[in-house]
């Protein structure tokens, strides 16, 4: 596992960079131009005990998608425990049209279990 930066930015793990692919996967434009920015985006681990994360895009690197709203929810999914049950769900948001947080609302606060984060997801629907 890399050693995190000074400043806690690290590159994506293979468990987000997955999840971030599979939350994007969609034909539409935006899925397409926010999929893009992924190699170009860098992790922060969150300060809660979920596996929420924080993203930082190099938008020099790859441009920002253009959203109705300065924060805005481009993805989601639901989660599902090991049984299949519904568990919560995970929000993927952006901020001015750059990946900016990877939310995880788990209800039974259990988180995945002996799974991957991206083998936690349930039916994804795109914002």
């Amino acid at each position: 596992m890399p050693v995190p930066a000074p400043d806690g930015w690290e590159p994506l793990s293979e468990d987000v960079r997955r999840t971030l692919e599979l939350l994007l996967a969609g034909e539409s434009d935006a899925e397409r131009r926010f999929r893009a920015q992924i190699p170009h985006t860098v992790m922060h681990a969150s300060d809660c005990a979920c596996p929420c994360v924080y993203l930082r895009v190099d938008t020099d690197a790859v441009p920002a998608v253009p959203t109705e709203k300065r924060t805005a929810v481009v993805a989601g999914a639901s989660l599902c425990d090991a049984d299949g049950g519904y568990d919560g769900t995970v929000t993927l948001f952006a901020s001015d049209g750059a990946l900016a947080d990877l939310q995880f609302c788990d209800w039974e606060d259990k988180g995945p279990g002996g799974r991957r984060l991206w083998e936690w997801l349930g039916h994804v629907h795109s914002e």
